[in-house]
């Protein structure tokens, strides 16, 4: 299907060309919501419910699209599970033809707490047939709320590190299977995303960048 099409008929009354930038922005952001997980037919009623412009972009996506989320919206996450990134660059031998894709570094829409609780279980490689997703989900929703109150980043990156920490960790004889045993690396987690967010504020890493920034200035 194209969505671009269905976009410009049924929100705006017209087709543009296919090489203007309206378009082409159109279709970055529906690639974008493609990627994301959102399914067609909820890309189909994300165009239908968006704002009325010249063209679909992330601003004007509705916002129940973030309803099951523990993400928020137009915020920068610096874990990697919460990335949405352009591919690297692909060399075909045959053709010695490199095939490049403009960098973009975009946030996940859903993330949800099942996939936090996932995550934890398949890090540390805990069999689905001994855990407690119900006690699971409120030990994470108690990390999520006691790490609110950092103010240099978010909680649910600052729990996902943590998480993280258990592969870190050489000196680990056991598996980790209480959610809130991951509260014991909460130190040297807290020591490495300070420097890592002074360092991005730094430079300005700690940016969306979308990818229909390349035609939005054309």
């Amino acid at each position: 299907m194209d969505y671009a099409e269905f976009y410009y008929i049924n929100t705006i009354g017209y087709y543009p060309h296919d090489t203007d930038k309206e378009k082409l922005i159109t279709k970055a952001t529906v690639e974008y919501l493609l990627e994301c997980g959102i399914s067609e037919a909820e890309v189909i009623r994300a165009i239908e419910t968006s704002k009325s412009s010249d063209c679909f972009t992330p601003d004007t996506l509705p916002n129940w699209l973030w309803n099951d989320s523990i993400m928020e919206r137009n915020v920068y996450y610096y874990h990697h599970a919460l990335h949405v990134t352009s591919p690297a660059p692909r060399f075909n031998p045959h053709t010695n033809v490199e095939t490049k894709t403009k960098f973009y570094m975009e946030m996940r829409i859903r993330f949800t707490m099942d996939q936090l609780v996932d995550y934890f279980y398949d890090t540390s490689m805990i069999s689905k047939d001994l855990v407690d997703r119900k006690r699971d989900t409120g030990s994470f929703n108690y990390l999520l709320n006691k790490y609110s109150k950092l103010g240099f980043v978010r909680s649910l990156d600052f729990v996902l590190s943590l998480i993280d920490a258990i592969n870190a960790d050489k000196n680990q004889v056991a598996p980790v299977t209480n959610v809130l045993d991951i509260a014991r690396y909460e130190s040297e987690v807290h020591e490495k995303l300070k420097r890592m967010t002074a360092q991005a504020e730094l430079y300005k890493t700690n940016r969306i960048i979308w990818r229909s920034e390349e035609w939005m200035d054309l």
